[in-house]
């Protein structure tokens, strides 16, 4: 309206304008475009507040149509069109559009019960309670036991059939006085009773599965010493070079017997075509051939003593092709390790079978256990041990595993032998060094016994009770094992120095019964 008002003020100026100037088709003409350009202004002004007031409402009626606050009541009004009761439509009724009006995100879920967007509603989903910060925020957290909604057995004993072992919900009660009412009574379970160690000296040895001698098959002198004690060397590596008669000896027959095979292969080919043409005698083909074959063998024979003696395919491929026959005997490493012993001086004789070197992999150790004859029940093979030694060497506690127990004991000492082996990075470890060896036995680390009264059943499922303070406890899920009449074992769910409730479980069992059937929440 306020748009026309200003546009009669207008016209009627522009009219005197007309009567007082002689052009009135100019000032008509002008006339037009004003009023066209304000009539257009106007509407449109008008048409986007209705368009935005529209899309908020229709959006309002969206998501509760996808939040599943459409059920329809008989005795109120619906509207087809949008999918909510007429009373809540805002697109129909626009004059029910409420002031300041929050729309939720149409994109998430909605709780309904518990008032939050889905994927915040902690008891609906246990797997999200986790984040506690995210779960206070949200506002799931039960004021009247000053515990987290998901955790909170006196409001949602039902959350109990979702736990897995070592999780468990909080029950408080209403004073530090009723646990001492109830007669509750509680234990602080013991690390050295309920997780035994044993632990043994050791000592460290090289893994013998690792370590060689090397040594020569063939007499000779040193000529050459390529490597020094704490070398590390690569498989096939040359170590030492020896001249050696024998060896010389060796390449030369070995030579003369290639030789010889060449000649009688060529005279078994000329015998085997002359028989061919029935020219020459059966006797002599045969005689060729029997000769042929005696030098093959001859050469065979050659070649693998040279290979016995340490030459590659390459060296012996040079023998071949160079037609000499040298004295030099190359000593290869037998794989790929450490030199921890060297027993080579260039110009000194050298027998078969003499230590030239010692070879060893320090990648791993093996340790030397005694273990007490009363503990020989507690170590088996393949069990995890853990060692330790004198500070002052500056090792970390080290890892392994057993490999092998005696099958006797020495009668002197009364000690069962054993091994285990431990890697060695850094090479840490030294040969003859002595230590602890502490047994993390497969059988206790994962096992405590607790009194067969402190364990509960609910819903088919173990539960224990933790105390966290005077007047809250925690209804724990378990993995038991074997029992008794008097204990039952705990393969999982408990921790050392945990305060279990050995007396009185019973009465907490019944606090979580009693809320489940609706008799311990305010809510």
């Amino acid at each position: 309206m306020r748009h026309v008002s200003h546009l009669i003020i207008y016209v009627y100026h522009l009219k005197k304008e007309i009567v007082m100037k002689k052009n009135s088709k100019f000032l008509i003409f002008n006339m037009i475009l004003l009023i066209v350009a304000f009539l257009s202004a106007s509407l449109l002004s008008q048409f986007k507040s209705e368009r935005a007031y529209a899309d908020q409402t229709e959006e309002t009626a969206l998501t509760k149509h996808q939040k599943g606050e459409d059920k329809q009541n008989p005795k109120r009004l619906w509207c087809n069109e949008h999918g909510v009761y007429e009373d809540e439509c805002y697109i129909c009724h626009p004059e029910l559009f409420p002031e300041g009006n929050t729309i939720r995100d149409p994109n998430r879920l909605w709780c309904n019960e518990h008032s939050v967007y889905e994927d915040e509603c902690f008891i609906c989903r246990p797997g999200l309670k986790s984040n506690k910060s995210e779960e206070q925020s949200a506002g799931l957290y039960c004021k009247e036991h000053e515990v987290f909604e998901s955790e909170c057995g006196i409001c949602h004993p039902e959350l109990s059939n979702s736990l897995s072992i070592g999780q468990g919900l909080k029950i408080r009660l209403e004073s530090p006085e009723s646990a001492v009412k109830a007669g509750i009574i509680t234990n602080v379970l013991s690390r050295g009773e309920t997780m035994p160690r044993f632990t043994v000296l050791s000592r460290v040895i090289y893994n013998q599965n690792r370590f060689a001698h090397i040594t020569s098959l063939a007499s000779g002198i040193f000529q050459k010493v390529l490597v020094d004690v704490g070398a590390f060397v690569s498989e096939d590596e040359v170590l030492v070079e020896i001249a050696s008669p024998d060896v010389a000896r060796i390449k030369a027959e070995y030579l003369t017997a290639l030789t010889n095979k060449k000649l009688k292969k060529l005279v078994f080919e000329r015998e085997e075509r002359l028989f061919n043409k029935k020219v020459a005698s059966q006797h002599e083909y045969q005689r060729a051939r029997a000769e042929y074959e005696i030098a093959k063998n001859n050469t065979n024979t050659t070649r693998q003593q040279l290979l016995n003696f340490g030459l590659s395919e390459d060296e012996i491929q040079e023998i071949e092709e160079t037609q000499t026959s040298t004295s030099t005997l190359p000593i290869r490493a037998s794989f790929s390790g450490t030199i921890v012993e060297r027993h080579a001086v260039v110009g000194e004789f050298v027998k078969p079978g003499n230590v030239i070197f010692s070879l060893v992999d320090l990648s791993t150790m093996w340790l030397e256990l005694s273990i007490p004859e009363n503990n020989l029940p507690f170590f088996k093979v393949g069990d995890k041990v853990e060692a330790s030694f004198n500070k002052e060497y500056g090792i970390n506690k080290i890892q392994g595993f057993i490999t092998w127990l005696a099958s006797n004991i020495d009668e002197e000492s009364r000690m069962l032998k054993g091994r285990a082996v431990v890697k060695n990075p850094g090479a840490f470890l030294k040969h003859g060094m002595f230590g602890e060896v502490q047994l993390l036995s497969q059988n206790y680390s994962k096992k405590i016994n607790v009194p067969a009264k402190s364990v509960q059943r609910l819903d088919g499922r173990n539960f224990v009770f933790i105390k966290l303070s005077d007047d809250l406890f925690e209804a724990r899920r378990v993995e038991t094992g074997e029992s008794d009449k008097e204990n039952i074992e705990i393969f999982k769910g408990l921790s050392p120095l945990d305060e279990l409730v050995v007396d009185g479980s019973f009465t907490l069992k019944s606090e979580l019964l009693k809320s489940k059937f609706g008799e311990g929440c305010a809510h």
